[in-house]
């Protein structure tokens, strides 16, 4: 899945639980190393905040910083 503006508004409308869910499956499928992210005790709350805020580039650096990499 790619993460542009439509699919991360399509990810802000799911709940808590599903929401949680996908965000650690896009983590695996850019690479990240899901060990280094805390989902289980994140606040999904200020990620979607985050996520409404944030442009295509932030979210490429925030992947980055994670050890990802953007997938064309």
């Amino acid at each position: 899945m790619q993460l542009d503006r439509k699919s991360i508004d399509r990810l802000l409308k799911l709940n808590d639980d599903q929401f949680r869910a996908v965000i650690g499956k896009l983590l695996t499928e850019y690479g990240v190393d899901v060990s280094r992210v805390p989902l289980a005790t994140m606040d999904m709350g200020a990620l979607r905040a985050l996520l409404q805020m944030a442009s295509e580039e932030d979210i490429s650096r925030l992947l980055a910083s994670f050890g990802g990499s953007r997938q064309s």
